[in-house]
């Protein structure tokens, strides 16, 4: 089904903790989110312009992309959408980091952090997805789901309405693509998931799971190897 409307550009809510970004895109009262990564911001947010959060998109199973994930669904009746592997490690603390997460963020800090983050999971994503592709729809737009092993064995890249690219944690401004985290494997990164990157349309506008969004052309894929 052909879109009635040009997709709009995401709203973007930022974590102050994890700096993970959560996108979100609305269309009347209906939203739909991509990575909720802080629920109080997201439910403030949504109060604010006086939405409902319908469906949630994940690109892979790290805590600080799900972390309002239980506190949304308790507040409101939606379904989340995740690849099969995704949705098992959101239901695990080793997969999903948070068994790690407070070393993880005092070490990323330089010793300059020192949090508590508590260890949880999630149920199951509603809609779980097996194929290397799948093509979800809401609004009469196409949100391409592509499985994009490496940096997590769940992680998908989405192209939305082939003009936007929601990448999780592949290409992350300055940073290098991260395969040594909880579920992290670089041989499936060289053998599938560095061919699916290559293979994303260029140029196209990015955005990234943190980080400000920008223009992905060929010329950036090679900066990465691809």
């Amino acid at each position: 089904m052909e879109s009635t409307f040009k997709l709009p550009e995401p709203a973007c809510l930022v974590d102050p903790l994890t700096e993970s970004n959560c996108y979100i895109f609305t269309s009347g009262s209906s939203a739909l989110l991509i990575d909720p990564n802080n629920a109080d911001l997201i439910n403030t947010y949504a109060a604010e312009h006086h939405l409902v959060p319908e469906y949630v998109l994940l690109t892979h199973e790290h805590c600080d992309h799900i972390a309002g994930l239980n506190d949304l669904r308790s507040r409101w009746h939606l379904s989340v959408v995740a690849s099969k592997k995704c949705s098992d490690g959101i239901q695990n603390t080793k997969m999903n980091m948070t068994r790690i997460m407070e070393s993880y963020l005092y070490f990323k800090s330089g010793g300059k952090l020192h949090v508590s983050y508590p260890k949880f999971t999630c149920q199951a994503a509603d809609i779980v997805f097996n194929d290397p592709v799948y093509d979800f729809v809401w609004k009469g737009h196409t949100f391409r789901c592509i499985a994009a092993p490496g940096h997590t064995p769940g992680s998908i890249c989405i192209v939305a309405d082939d003009a936007l690219l929601f990448s999780g944690d592949y290409f992350i401004p300055g940073e290098e693509i991260i395969t040594r985290l909880p579920g992290g494997d670089d041989e499936a990164y060289q053998t599938v998931g560095k061919d699916v990157l290559r293979s994303l349309p260029a140029p196209i506008w990015t955005y990234p799971g943190h980080g400000l969004p920008f223009m992905l052309t060929q010329e950036v894929k090679k900066q990465y190897g691809l």
